[in-house]
């Protein structure tokens, strides 16, 4: 009986040890970039790459520069829904009968699906930086019309 007990104990910790690791992120606990980068390949052929726009260094000019900036925002924020779609398919494909049960594949593809919404995350915070800073610039500069206009998506907003 306690050679039963030591072999169950023994496969437990066996399949702890095996289970995908994670990293934390801010408190958070997200997919080890190596599982993430093995997803993003393993969904770039199904899917295709996800290619966030730049705006680290982003300062806002005019509110027509805005707009436009808001417009590229608001495209990646939909090309992430339709990756994440996407990404659900290719999950679901290795749910069928005959597919291989022990393939890393649906993993990796969960880890590249969170990063992509991550990359959206930091976008939004991105422009909505400039946007702030371009707010408070227009009511301080005679140079600029005022703009109190939103700078985050709204959270009803139907795109995500």
């Amino acid at each position: 009986m306690k050679t039963l007990i030591f072999a169950f104990a023994l496969l437990g910790a066996a399949g702890t040890a095996s289970a995908q690791q994670y990293a934390a992120s801010d408190g958070y606990r997200v997919c080890a970039t190596a599982a993430t980068t093995a997803g993003i390949e393993a969904a770039r052929a199904a899917c295709g790459a996800v290619t966030a726009p730049d705006f680290s260094t982003l300062q806002i000019n005019s509110e027509s520069e805005l707009k436009t900036l808001e417009q590229r925002r608001d495209g990646f924020r939909v090309e992430v829904q339709s990756y994440g779609q996407c990404v659900t398919q290719l999950i679901n494909s290795y749910r069928r009968p005959g597919a291989p049960a022990d393939s890393p594949v649906p993993d990796q593809a969960a880890c590249a699906h969170s990063w992509a919404e991550d990359q959206a995350t930091q976008i939004v915070r991105q422009f909505g930086k400039a946007c702030i800073d371009y707010s408070n610039r227009s009511m301080m500069s005679p140079d600029l019309p005022p703009y109190d206009g939103a700078c985050y998506p709204s959270a009803g907003n139907a795109r995500g």
